[in-house]
């Protein structure tokens, strides 16, 4: 609904200024469509509807409020200014598309009595004493627009289908097709009024704004060009997490730049969402986070949100029931959702994010509540944890703490970038059994903490430390420590490393651990032999070493196994070959097809690969420990995960053997004691997004099995749940996945049925 009318007190009877006002049809200019108006600050600019069709022109006589208009057509002609002549016009009627003469209107006031001024934005009374505007037009050669500067906001330009000027009140109505640009920003819709006083706008109707990378959809829209605020009804849009508080800052060393950005930048005429693709995504579980992701662990960049209200100052912005997703597509499998959400600069490089009644709603459905609402962003990234359903990690570990236990991970917030994260830990097993319901008992509580973050452009270091129970009488045995600092030299990287108690898994020998260890590691980067299709890396290393050996001629008379100190200098190089012997072809990128039950179509395929690795290994005790190892695995996937049940089987098979080499380390950490192995596991759909299957390995020569796992997946395409549990280690997880996606084009509302014809494609 329009503005209702409100009109400034009438002033004294003003001193004559010449204003030329071109009235036009819409352009036709392909891309242009309709007047193109460049706003300026009245006093110091001008307003100028432009129109390669102007026929005319009103020239008003009179009215003191405005500055002179300069005016410049389509086709880059010189100004129009045309004499004036004796036809009256009712002072009501405003220019508007289409009319054509010129017209001199005598200077009377509308009403000879004083009424008071309206108060609001669109109210701009007349100041007393105000002097004439200058007559004087300026030239411009600006071909399909007028471009003039603004002071404080940079330059401003105006197109729609219609437009109307009221003098007194400097208020400009834009209707149909409106788009307006200003430095960085974009704002279309059906109807706007513009306030030329105090800058200010506001939009009805098929509102979209477009500041930077973000783009928001609403129903109505205020902004003020001045402050850089605004608030957007009803809206919905996407988020680039890592841009967002710049893009929404007031900032306005880059709002002269407007002019780089095409005018006619229509962001309703977006196509459907396409080319959408998953980047990698979170995993946040207990062991390895790489089995939920595999090698594309990463960040959340983008989002989708809807929110009842969204504004946005230079202290932030504020949003009210909020829906988010990092799922493309509607309705969303995976939705975040609270009842407000408030970001707050707190310095150059954190932000303060804080929701009221956070809760994450899986599949329309399910909702489960966060216990956090308060997060620190650092340079625009989201915690991994914030969005983790599980209340606390739950883990599996036989050796160290009893068997299962849970565990709160919670971020610290300190100075600089490091990331520092402490994870208070409670082993269920050990109180079921070993302390015998005794819940007070300190061995039933154990610590594990984590510091990591970049201390240089390409320098990145890692901490750990666990320890499993706070009984101190075993405090020896309970601690494990970690320290690695990474540097990039070229395309190689160097480790400097120190551990305490690391715990190694060494096939048939089991978990074996290595007392103390310091030194250094370089490693290759994967690097292409040609056009051979094998690829080779490499890595050197020298530590200092205390760990466990049984060689009586390195432990004292009468002990069996003890601990020694040796350096070790070791180099290897591996090579590997893949053969692709098949593929199939993936089935269209939607969510009922190739995205129904993952975040990438699956793709049918059969690969042979083959492998070769050699190393040597040095120890100040004279030993020497030479490997030569080859290998060959056949690996695939059946089927495209589309259909309900048995759609899709993971499996591979796989047999190495060692041709050189044997037991001549004098450590047990890493001698190599297994010559023959067999491999092989599988991954079976059952029912829709539920999967099961094992991993195993056995030592062929005496029957052993060395190590084996169980996996149950619920895989969908925004999110996925893994648990697995190896009888042999006695370790396993619960581990939750978020998928990150990358796409092009619009998005429909969260709430569309799922079966909204669309021409969604992800690739």
């Amino acid at each position: 609904m329009p503005l209702p009318l409100i009109l400034p007190a009438v002033p004294s009877p003003p001193q004559s200024a010449d204003i030329v006002l071109v009235s036009a049809v819409a352009a036709s200019q392909p891309g242009l469509g309709g007047q193109t108006m460049a706003l300026a600050e009245p006093g110091l600019g001008s307003i100028a509807p432009a129109d390669s069709a102007a026929a005319g022109a009103v020239s008003w006589r009179g009215v003191s409020q405005l500055s002179p208009l300069l005016l410049a057509t389509d086709d880059g002609s010189e100004p129009l200014v045309a004499e004036p002549a004796t036809i009256p016009l009712d002072p009501a009627e405003s220019p508007t598309e289409g009319r054509e003469g010129t017209v001199d209107v005598d200077s009377q006031p509308l009403d000879p009595a004083p009424a008071e001024p309206e108060s609001g934005e669109f109210a701009n009374p007349q100041p007393e004493n105000s002097e004439p505007a200058s007559s004087e037009l300026e030239d411009t050669d600006v071909p399909g627009e007028t471009e003039l500067p603004a002071a404080g906001v940079g330059s401003i330009l105006l197109r729609a289908d219609r437009q109307e000027f009221e003098p007194l009140r400097q208020i400009v109505t834009a209707t149909g097709d409106v788009l307006v640009q200003f430095g960085t920003g974009q704002l279309a819709a059906d109807r706007l009024w513009a306030n030329l006083v105090n800058r200010h706008l506001r939009a009805e109707g098929n509102v979209f704004f477009n500041r930077n990378n973000q783009i928001i959809e609403g129903e109505t829209a205020t902004y003020n060009l001045l402050q850089g605020a605004g608030t957007i009804t009803e809206s919905r849009g996407e988020l680039e997490v890592s841009t967002l508080e710049d893009d929404f800052s007031t900032d306005s060393a880059g709002l002269g730049q407007g002019a780089n950005l095409p005018l006619d930048y229509r962001l309703q005429s977006q196509p459907s969402i396409s080319q959408a693709t998953s980047p990698g995504g979170i995993g946040l579980a207990t062991g390895d986070s790489r089995l939920l992701v595999g090698t594309e662990q990463g960040t959340i960049e983008r989002l989708r949100f809807e929110a009842g209200q969204l504004s946005f100052d230079a202290d932030g912005w504020y949003a009210e029931q909020v829906r988010l997703t990092n799922d493309p597509f509607s309705p969303p499998e995976l939705e975040f959702r609270a009842n407000s959400v408030r970001l707050t600069p707190l310095n150059e490089v954190e932000e303060e994010l804080v929701f009221e009644n956070p809760r994450l709603v899986f599949n329309q459905g399910l909702s489960i509540p966060l216990f956090r609402n308060r997060f620190i962003l650092t340079r625009g990234q989201l915690p991994a944890e914030a969005l983790n359903p599980l209340p606390t990690g739950i883990g599996i570990d036989g050796r160290d703490r009893g068997g299962l236990y849970v565990e709160a991970p919670i971020p610290l917030n300190i100075a600089g970038p490091l990331n520092l994260t402490i994870a208070p830990q409670f082993f269920v097993s050990r109180w079921l059994g070993d302390s015998n319901y005794n819940i007070a008992d300190p061995a039933n509580f154990g610590l594990a903490a984590r510091v990591d973050g970049p201390v240089g452009p390409r320098t990145q270091i890692t901490g750990a430390l666990s320890l499993a129970g706070f009984d101190l009488a075993n405090f020896s045995e309970r601690l494990r420590a970690s320290f690695r600092a990474r540097q990039l030299l070229g395309t190689h990287r160097l480790n400097l490393e120190y551990s305490y108690r690391d715990r190694l898994f060494n096939g048939s020998l089991g978990f074996q651990d290595v007392q103390n260890t310091i030194g250094a590691l370089l490693e290759s980067p994967v690097i292409a032999l040609g056009n051979s299709g094998i690829d080779l890396t490499y890595q050197v290393s020298g530590q200092y070493v205390t760990a466990n050996t049984d060689r009586a001629d390195l432990l004292d008379p009468g002990e069996g196994i003890g601990l020694t100190s040796l350096f070790r200098f070791q180099s290897s190089a591996n090579f590997t070959r893949n053969f692709l012997l098949w593929q199939g072809q993936p089935l269209p990128a939607t969510p009922t097809e190739g995205l129904r039950y993952s975040p990438r179509p699956l793709v049918p395929n059969l690969v042979l690969g083959v492998g070769l690795r050699g190393g040597a290994t040095y120890y100040t005790s004279n030993d020497l420990q030479e490997t030569l190892e080859t290998r060959v695995v056949l690996a695939g996937q059946l089927g495209r995960l589309r259909r309900r049940t048995f759609d899709y089987t993971q499996f591979n098979i796989g047999f190495s053997r060692t041709l050189i080499g044997g037991d001549t380390s004098p450590f047990l950490f890493d001698r190599t004691v297994d010559q023959n192995v067999l491999s092989g596991g599988i991954i079976q759909q059952l029912y829709g997004p539920f999967l099961a299957g094992f991993q195993t390995s056995l030592n062929v020569d005496s029957g052993r099995i060395i190590d084996s796992n169980l996996i149950f997946e619920y895989r969908r395409r925004a999110y996925g749940l893994l648990l697995t549990y190896s009888p042999t280690q006695e370790t396993g997880f619960l581990g939750f996945r978020i998928s990150g996606f990358d796409w092009e084009g619009r998005t429909a509302p969260f709430d569309s049925p799922p079966d909204t014809p669309s021409d969604v494609i992800v690739q």
